[in-house]
């Protein structure tokens, strides 16, 4: 979205100023803070109010500095382990490629979920990740477990199975009888991963 700064756009003391101003005002109902905000002149070409351009400069007006998603992130990673660091990269650097190319990279929490989750099934270290990570499915499906032990048996243990039987075969039973000893899943909106059982 394209804007056009107005003639005039309020900032620093003046912006305050106004604000302090207007407040009796929107305190009465007399003004909508949507009309405040168009009046100080952050406003859009299409006549809709420029909030967070807005707030952002009254909050710096005002010597606020607002703490932003990248600030937590941050700290949030910092605050983990060295072992922990290394799993938070090895997934980002494995897993977060896939995701970027089909259009939906990984964000921070869900890595810090995912990590979570890995840590349920004694995954604690990027080794550990590398070592028992086995396949990813596309995405969230009721289908994942199935198509994991058609590729398990096809592609991994090389199975030979005849066409007239492979038909047959009810991939889910073999997860379900089989497989799920020795697999572990985890779903995610970026898809289900596989990974081996210690």
């Amino acid at each position: 979205m394209t804007t056009a700064t107005p003639v005039f756009m309020l900032k620093g003391d003046s912006l305050v100023d106004f604000v302090n101003e207007k407040m009796p005002l929107i305190n009465r109902g007399e003004l909508t803070r949507t009309e405040m905000i168009k009046d100080a002149g952050y406003i859009y070409d299409n006549g809709k109010a420029m909030y967070v351009d807005f707030y952002t400069e009254l909050l710096n007006a005002r010597g606020v500095v607002p703490t932003t998603d990248t600030d937590t992130m941050e700290q949030e990673y910092d605050d983990l382990s060295e072992d922990k660091k290394d799993l938070y990269d090895k997934i980002t650097d494995m897993l977060g490629e896939k995701s970027r190319l089909a259009g939906s990279p990984w964000t921070h929490e869900e890595t810090i979920e995912f990590m979570d989750e890995l840590s349920d099934i004694g995954i604690e270290s990027a080794s550990e990740f590398e070592d028992a990570y086995e396949w990813t499915h596309d995405n969230y499906s009721s289908y994942a477990e199935r198509e994991f032990s058609e590729y398990f048996c096809i592609e991994v243990l090389d199975a030979k199975i005849p066409e007239c039987v492979f038909a047959a075969i009810d991939w889910q039973d073999v997860w379900d009888h089989n497989l799920r000893y020795d697999f572990s899943s985890i779903e995610t909106v970026n898809g289900t991963f596989f990974f081996r059982n210690n």
